[in-house]
């Protein structure tokens, strides 16, 4: 009976807790841009270790949240000799999610 009567709480308090908790959702109206570079890395894989150092300086700056030099830093590998066209339309992909970013950050309500 003890046994039942445990099995019956912890089903409560389970239940009690997994209603309780609700998922903050984001305000209506508001977009959350999401970045993804998920192409941008493996499409420098053969570059030369200059080009490489630039693609690692951006991956540092997106993970650390410091998107206008993770933007500026795009702009200069743009520019590099030896910059495919897969690799510049990777570029400008990323460079646009970035600048849509800085946007939804510089318009977000304080």
């Amino acid at each position: 009976m003890r046994l039942i009567l445990r099995i019956v709480g912890l089903v409560a308090i389970t239940a009690a807790i997994g209603f309780g908790c609700k998922k903050q959702e984001a305000p209506a109206g508001s977009s959350v841009q999401v970045l993804d570079a998920t192409k941008f890395r493996p499409a420098f894989a053969s570059a030369p270790p200059e080009t490489q150092r630039i693609v690692d300086n951006v991956m540092m700056s997106i993970q650390g949240s410091d998107f206008a030099k993770a933007r500026s830093d795009l702009d200069r590998l743009s520019k590099m000799p030896g910059v495919t066209d897969a690799q510049q339309t990777i570029i400008k992909n990323l460079s646009d999610q970035l600048d849509k970013k800085i946007a939804d950050i510089a318009n977000a309500p304080k």
